[in-house]
């Protein structure tokens, strides 16, 4: 029992490293770019966007779990160099963005229809660029902060 407690414990640690978040970060800002390019190209490729989009709102949910996890203890981190204010407004935003991803997602899959590629193409470039925009954000802001705090610990080294 306890080597099983020990594992789950070294799981969770790897899972909320700071390695593993921004390489979630990295990967959230490919795969909205992947789809950008996909919906700006001539023709309406609704199969392809919509497995591009579900292979995104898997990842996005999965980095939220692990994301919820650290959250709070990043924001009391960067309250030392974040008024109060601003770490609510980060916060909030935030909420705004997962509340109206939700509705997206649940919206344009698990298929887009080809007689709403334009509208969707729309809606899929704004909520993809607010997207990229709070994946940058949060690196730069939340998980840099929380690094020199010491809140989350850096991931293993690859010396390959």
């Amino acid at each position: 029992m306890e080597v099983t407690s020990q594992r789950l414990a070294e799981q969770r640690d790897d899972r909320t490293s700071w390695r593993r978040l921004i390489d979630d970060h990295d990967r959230i800002a490919e795969r909205c770019a992947d789809l950008v390019a996909l919906l700006q190209r001539r023709g309406h490729n609704c199969a392809a966007a919509s497995r591009k989009l579900l292979e995104l709102a898997v990842l996005v949910a999965d980095h939220l779990g692990v994301e919820d996890e650290v959250i709070d203890l990043t924001a009391i981190a960067t309250e030392a160099d974040y008024s109060p204010e601003t770490v609510a407004v980060m916060a909030a935003e935030l909420d705004a963005l997962r509340r109206e991803w939700r509705v997206f997602i649940a919206h344009w899959l698990p298929t887009i229809e080809p007689a709403d590629w334009y509208e969707f193409r729309g809606e899929a470039e704004a909520m993809l660029a607010r997207l990229t925009h709070q994946v940058q954000r949060e690196s730069a802001l939340l998980y840099d902060d929380a690094l020199r705090a010491g809140v989350i610990a850096t991931g293993p080294v690859d010396l390959q």
